[in-house]
């Protein structure tokens, strides 16, 4: 039994308690003021899940309070009483994240994981959510649901309600499983039957043979071919000892031509060394040293004296080429940019006097005040106007009750108040179009003050840009006065530097050039007793090529050619037995590939045989398997129709007081299920001869019997909207049932309504729910009454 539940911030209940006792439990209230989110919390609480959350309708951060304040965390927490142990789950939901914890006697059993907690619970009601839906809970105006599903449809829905659809749709599959089994059983025949006729299969043992012959074949060829080898690495080595004599003699004789033309060439240039020395042979080495000793100190002298001189006229060049360039910048940019300046600060001064900044900002102020006044009474027009639209639907939705004062609303009052509401509305609409074109006048205004003021503020700025131009004018005119004076004095200092330079240059290159010629005697010398020695050297490497020639005279160059012919000869063979090997390889390579081919074919063969006995065999078992399904989906429907009718028959002489109907079943007519009631007259059906209160009583006792069959541990029943499509007499007599005998047959009900005549039904807790949807309130919970009262 469950015996409370507690809502912290769960959709529109801030922190509601409830408790619960055996038999019936109502929830009674208007549409909308958090009854079902009661009965949704209990299943959420249970399993984790609810009908919408499911269905993906909701998400699970939605379940949290978002009006009339937005919560963070959502709470709920059920208790409940199973073989004497007190029982409490506690869901929480944080950001659409949960955590769970299941208590037994105040002792933790599991927890945080939602999941662990959910199959926990599953094991002590011995039912999952799936089966609370189906057996417990009638969803909203859904008590009479099985007359509501069209004929021919019944058994299938039924069959849904009680999962034996899987059953179907596993025997489907396994038709179509065997099908499939067929397709390839004959596809892997047809294979077999055609690898069975293929003749390279036949020729197998024949290739394998030629195979082995090929292999001696190169094994032959291979010993032919070391033997040629090495013969040809014996000539071949005789044949670089002959190039060897051969290149080293070419080389002797080369060096002898070209010792004996360096001889030649060397004592020709040494006679025209001497020829080159006469004119300076009194003068030793010592004393050439020491004049060219002197020259290089008069040279590094005066060449001191001229870079002095040549910096002094670079400096003077930079300061005339300086003030040369000021003069210019002054008289094409400065001054002509100065003038246009000074006329154009006349200019911005003219326009600042008609054009006051001080006096347009105190303009826009002003403005913009007004339009802020007009603005302000527009938004309250377009709020009133709102507020009135609001209440028009408002009223237009509700019925005959006043959702405001909940005074009685009768349809001519209605037709009022909404008559009413739209003339406000359009009185709100003329004060809304007359404001409009003065808040638009406006605006414009604004918008050319603003121009007008941006302009200002530009002539403003340039005007500080520009009022020292007029004395940064006079002062350029007297710098460029200064400058041209002192350019005047410039070209005399030039003059002078430049025809001290020319003296210097002509006075240093003397110099130079007698250095040079005693620096070049000096080098002639020193070559002269190089060469004297090079020739030396000469003469006696001439002398050790001649021995080295004699010791080479045993060479032929007939024997040469010989040996070389002998050489290709080998090289040819090994070529000619390379090749047949390398042939051999491919024709080899080709025979393994096919033997290679043949055994997978003769694999796959065997494969194929294999496979398709194993298929044969699995397509015996699925169909053995989709029979076994036919007659245990056929036998649970006779079983569960059996079941039911039992407990049906036993339910009717609870739920209904009166003998002119005494029995009731579930039939099978056509191939489909239909609600049979028995009188005197015999079986009629339900949904066709009954009134509206016996129907209504028929599918009572068809969904208390689903409960006590498909959950007989757990003897609760969900009622959600039950009236639906019920007349005042048959409520009266559902509300009777409710109180005073469905407690002898369901432990404990749960009884969601709208309609304030079920409040009699109860034997239980009754809670009147309300909340003030117009403002988003949230969902008060009134105890009415208790199992003690």
């Amino acid at each position: 039994m469950i015996t409370k539940i507690k809502l912290k911030n769960w959709r529109s209940h801030l922190d509601s308690e409830l408790n619960f006792s055996e038999g019936t439990n109502c929830f009674v209230g208007p549409m909308g003021a958090g009854k079902t989110s009661i009965m949704d919390a209990v299943c959420f609480g249970l399993f984790g899940t609810f009908l919408q959350l499911q269905q993906k309708k909701m998400k699970l951060e939605d379940i949290i309070m978002k009006k009339p304040k937005r919560k963070e965390q959502s709470e709920v927490t059920v208790f409940f009483d199973i073989d004497g142990n007190e029982w409490s789950i506690k869901r929480t939901i944080t950001k659409g994240r949960s955590t769970a914890e299941l208590r037994r006697n105040g002792e933790l059993i599991e927890g945080p994981q939602t999941s662990k907690v959910t199959s926990e619970v599953e094991k002590i009601l011995k039912m999952d959510y799936d089966l609370f839906t189906r057996a417990v809970y009638s969803e909203q105006n859904q008590l009479d649901m099985f007359l509501t599903i069209p004929k021919g449809q019944r058994m299938k829905k039924i069959d849904e309600l009680l999962a034996i659809d899987k059953f179907e749709k596993a025997r489907t599959n396994t038709k179509t499983l065997i099908r499939r089994c067929s397709t390839v059983s004959n596809e892997r025949q047809r294979m077999v039957e055609n690898l069975e006729m293929d003749e390279s299969l036949k020729r197998f043992e024949h290739v394998k043979r030629e195979m082995l012959d090929l292999k001696e074949k190169e094994e032959q060829m291979k010993k032919q071919l070391t033997k040629v080898s090495d013969k040809k690495d014996k000539v071949g080595r005789d044949v670089s000892y002959l190039k060897e004599q051969q290149r080293q003699l070419q080389t002797i004789e080369e060096d002898l031509k070209k010792f004996n033309a360096l001889i030649d060439v060397t004592e020709r240039d040494l006679e025209k060394v001497k020829e080159d020395l006469m004119d300076e042979a009194e003068k030793t080495v010592d004393e050439l040293n020491r004049d060219i000793i002197k020259l290089s100190e008069d040279i590094q002298n005066l060449q001191f004296h001229l870079n002095e001189e040549r910096k002094n006229l670079d400096r003077l060049k930079e300061l005339y080429a300086e003030d040369n360039a000021k003069i210019k910048l002054i008289e094409t940019e400065k001054i002509l940019d100065l003038e246009s300046r000074v006329k154009e600060l006349s200019d911005v001064i003219i326009k600042l006097k008609k054009n006051p900044l001080r006096k347009l900002m105190s303009e826009l102020k002003r403005e913009n005040k007004q339009l802020e006044r007009n603005q302000i009474k527009l938004q309250k027009f377009f709020a009133k106007s709102s507020e009135i639209e609001d209440s028009i639907r408002e009223l237009s939705s509700v019925g005959s009750v006043c959702p405001i004062c909940g005074n009685k609303l009768t349809p001519k009052k209605k037709t009022n108040l909404i008559s009413n509401r739209r003339k406000k509305i359009r009185d709100l609409k003329k004060d809304i179009n007359k404001i409009k074109p003065e808040i638009n006048k406006i605006k414009a205004s604004i918008k050319r003050l603003e121009k007008r003021i941006k302009i200002s503020e530009r002539l403003q700025q340039r005007f500080e840009e520009l009022k020292d131009s007029k004395k940064d004018f006079n002062i350029l005119k007297d710098e460029l006065k200064k400058l041209k004076s002192k350019t005047k004095v410039f070209e005399t200092q030039k003059n002078m530097f430049e025809k001290n330079i020319s003296l210097f240059e002509d006075k240093l290159k003397n110099l130079e050039e007698r250095q040079e010629k005693f620096k070049r005697i000096l080098s002639r010398r020193e070559e002269a007793n190089t060469k004297i020695e090079r020739l030396k050297e000469y003469k006696r490497t001439l002398t050790l090529l001649g021995f080295e020639k004699e010791k080479l005279f045993g060479f032929s160059p007939s024997i040469l050619e010989k040996s070389e012919l002998e050489y290709q000869s080998i090289l040819g063979l090994e070529r000619e037995i390379q090749t047949n090997i390398e042939n051999l390889s491919v024709i080899m390579e080709e025979k393994q590939k096919l033997i290679k081919e043949i055994e997978s074919k003769k694999q796959m063969l065997e494969k194929y045989k294999l496979e398709i006995k194993k298929i044969e065999a699995i397509s015996d078992q699925l169909q053995l398997l989709e029979d076994a399904l036919l007659n245990t989906q056929e036998q649970l429907r006779k079983d569960f129709v059996s079941a039911v009718n039992q407990a049906m028959q036993s339910i009717w002489n609870e739920l209904y007081p009166y003998k002119d109907i005494y029995n009731i079943r579930l039939g099978i007519e056509g191939g489909d299920y239909v609600l049979q009631l028995q009188d005197s007259t015999g079986w009629i059906p339900a949904d066709g001869i009954a009134s509206g209160g016996e129907r209504s009583m028929a599918c009572l006792a068809l969904r208390i019997a689903f409960s006590l069959v498909l959950a007989p541990q757990l003897k609760w029943l969900v009622l959600d909207e039950p009236t639906h499509n019920l007349d005042n007499k048959a409520v009266d007599e559902l509300a009777k049932i409710l109180r005073e005998r469905i407690t002898n047959l369901v432990d404990q009900v749960f009884l969601i309504t709208h309609d304030p005549s079920l409040e009699t039904a109860v034997s239980g807790y009754l809670y009147r729910l309300e909340r003030d949807k117009a403002r988003d309130g949230i969902t008060k919970v009134t105890p009415v009454a208790g199992p003690e009262n």
